[in-house]
């Protein structure tokens, strides 16, 4: 299975496995299930913990 890795959008750390993030997103248009980290790494901004508390 491809391994899909995280990036925090502000300082492009890697985000850890079990690492709180922090994601601006819009809603899916569609209502059926999608790969969580694809759509995640496609369609929103994610925040690592300290980025957020910027």
């Amino acid at each position: 299975m491809l391994e899909r890795k995280l990036y925090c959008s502000d300082c492009n750390k890697e985000i850890e496995a079990g690492e709180d993030i922090y994601a601006k997103m819009k809603a899916p248009k569609h209502k059926i299930m999608v790969e969580i980290k694809a759509y995640l790494k496609k369609e929103s901004d994610i925040l690592c913990q300290e980025c957020f508390g910027k």
